[in-house]
């Protein structure tokens, strides 16, 4: 399918999903590090609690419910199977790629639009393209996400006259030994990035872009040469853009976030190193 060989990829997906991934990276002969720059974790304050329990419960009040990813599937069920032994009917359920809708299915959910889910796409955009979410008019709708997600698909949905909630399930954090672990990686790849690989780091969220910055801020390294020496692989052209603007120089941009399209932008990148 593609050689990566002559690459070091740092993997930074949660551990869960980053493990997975990089042993198929390896297969494909790059050397890999996995340096998570995000962590899932439920919320935990007793009003961020209560506002899900009283989401949940009035869970039957609501004419569509979107899951913007798979952690809000597995979170958002897990408070659902708690509260409904059987789904509430009436409901009309979407999901923000493949993969999230194949979990809905899995918890007896069926999943309108699912054409839309399976364009090879994991956009906000593409979600809101499905034929059942234009004629939205005085319909409430509820989103299920982490805390702080992108608003895109809320605004436009309340453009169009719905009544939109968000039911806010978990948080993106920076993990607690991020800093010792990207010191060393950093430093190394400043230095000679390991064996004379190119160093490319794989972003699957504006969420990673904004921790690796943090990191480059709360570390006493030369951010403008590390900014200047690595590669950034990223989900879309406007986090790429975004990527740029903070000031580093060799920035790709896949299709989106889905495994196979940022496995493609590693192969084209790898390529076009060859050519």
């Amino acid at each position: 399918m593609g050689d990566l060989s002559g690459f070091h990829i740092v993997v930074t997906r949660p551990k869960a999903q980053a493990e997975p991934w990089a042993a198929r990276l390896r297969d494909l002969g790059a050397n890999t590090t996995v340096a998570s720059l995000l962590e899932i974790v439920p919320v935990s304050e007793a009003a961020q609690i209560q506002a899900i329990k009283n989401c949940i419960l009035d869970l039957d009040v609501y004419r569509k419910a979107i899951f913007v990813s798979q952690n809000a599937v597995e979170h958002g069920f897990e408070w659902i199977d708690t509260y409904w032994p059987q789904l509430p009917i009436g409901i009309d359920f979407f999901a923000v790629g493949e993969k999230t809708a194949k979990q809905l299915q899995e918890r007896g959910a069926k999943v309108t639009d699912l054409a839309q889910t399976q364009t090879g796409a994991m956009t906000s955009e593409t979600l809101l393209q499905s034929p059942a979410l234009q004629n939205v008019v005085g319909q409430k709708i509820v989103i299920f996400r982490g805390i702080g997600g992108r608003p895109h698909i809320g605004e436009v949905l309340s453009a169009r006259g719905a009544q939109v909630s968000y039911c806010e399930l978990y948080e993106r954090i920076l993990p607690s030994d991020s800093l010792r672990t990207f010191a060393a990686i950093l430093s190394q790849s400043v230095s000679n990035s390991r064996l004379g690989d190119k160093l490319v780091w794989v972003l699957h969220s504006g969420e990673a872009l904004e921790n690796l910055q943090k990191i480059l801020r709360d570390l006493a390294l030369d951010a403008r040469a590390i900014m200047t020496t690595i590669y950034l692989l990223v989900p879309s052209q406007r986090i790429l853009e975004l990527a740029e603007a903070a000031g580093f120089i060799h920035v790709f941009a896949a299709q989106n976030a889905t495994e196979a399209s940022m496995l493609q932008g590693l192969i084209d990148l790898a390529a076009s190193d060859n050519t």
